[in-house]
């Protein structure tokens, strides 16, 4: 859960806290309660009506800079950690350099955490430059690995992203990610918020958990998800069906086209029946993730997980070529290569650095 989207008091069509914590623990999920903070500072974020109820900053005033803001801000997120009977997680910021000041602030903070109670959790979220840090970026990250942190939540934040396609194009900043998990799940349980399909790499890195959503505007870090609509009149949003096989979201029409083509070989691909209603194409997506997900984390062995995966997506790719050579002008090459050869090129690189 985020606070950005749960409200300490209940609203309509949004409950509490406690109801969304009760509703995840009745299906056997576990409970995080991220703050948001990351989110809260960015520059552009002004959608904070669900924020500000929770009234997480003292006297000394927003922001992370001094030590009684640190002091403050987390003690009170930590109170509200408790009371709902969850891990303590600490709040950090989105970073865009290991070595600038908001770098220090984010390495204060979680040593105070890491003070006041030794069990918490730990966050850090980065742009693409972050983690494009090299040396910088792994000199940054050992110093926090010295925290020894249990669990280690990382967010990936996009600067923008176009119709929830995967950005892979700063290939380096997804292979220093991958390093960092990497580095930290040596030690230290690893989820990757924030990711879903795109966070499969780090599942192969040593992630054991990706972020995911109900809504298409959960699955990724996006600023734009923080902002008040500037143009709230009337639409229809786009409806969309995934594709288990292809690891990919594809828009509806494009999903019928593959099922008029072959309705057995589009279940194959697509990973059950087609979904009448998005409801439907909710869950299906939730469940083809995990999927996913769970096969690939059970495998200990490092360089067993970079083989499953590449394997997987070697299938995919194959699945895509079938898919465009018997429906022409419907599924696209630049649609197999930000869903499949991207990131396969990503856990390539990752596994090359590393020997693996």
């Amino acid at each position: 859960m985020a606070i950005d989207t749960t409200p300490r008091i209940s609203k309509p069509r949004h409950p509490n806290v406690r109801e969304v914590a009760d509703d995840v623990r009745a299906v056997g999920g576990e409970v995080l309660f991220d703050v948001m903070t990351h989110a809260r500072q960015l520059p552009t974020t002004n959608r904070t009506d669900f924020y500000d109820e929770w009234e997480l900053w003292g006297g000394s005033g927003r922001g992370l800079d001094t030590p009684a803001m640190r002091l403050e801000h987390v003690e009170r997120v930590f109170g509200y950690q408790v009371g709902l009977g969850v891990p303590l997680l600490t709040p950090t910021l989105v970073l865009s350099s290991p070595t600038s000041p908001e770098a220090n602030q984010v390495l204060e903070t979680a040593t105070l955490a890491r003070g006041l109670d030794p069990s918490a959790w730990q966050s850090l979220a980065g742009t693409h430059s972050f983690w494009a840090g090299g040396p910088e970026l792994d000199a940054f990250v050992g110093t926090l690995a010295g925290l020894r942190a249990t669990t280690w939540v990382l967010t990936l934040a996009n600067q923008v992203l176009i119709d929830g396609v995967p950005d892979f194009s700063n290939s380096e900043a997804h292979v220093g990610l991958a390093r960092t998990i990497h580095s930290l799940s040596l030690r230290s349980r690893v989820i990757l918020a924030y990711s879903d399909y795109a966070g499969l790499p780090a599942i192969a890195a040593g992630a054991d958990t990706l972020g995911s959503g109900w809504d298409r505007g959960q699955r990724c870090f996006d600023p734009q998800t923080f902002r008040v609509d500037s143009n709230p009149g009337p639409r229809i949003p786009a409806s969309y069906v995934t594709q288990g096989g292809l690891h990919a979201v594809l828009r509806r029409d494009m999903a019928e086209a593959v099922e008029r083509w072959n309705p057995a070989r589009a279940s194959a691909i697509r990973g059950g029946p087609m979904p009448p209603s998005d409801n439907i194409e909710r869950a299906h997506h939730l469940s083809q993730l995990s999927e996913v997900v769970r096969a690939v984390a059970a495998i200990t062995d490092r360089q067993d997980r970079v083989a499953n995966m590449r394997a997987r997506y070697g299938t995919a790719a194959d699945a895509f070529e079938e898919i465009m050579q018997n429906v022409p002008r419907v599924v696209r090459q630049q649609d197999k290569r930000a869903w499949c050869e991207d990131p396969d090129g990503i856990v390539a690189a990752y596994a090359e650095a590393e020997g693996l």
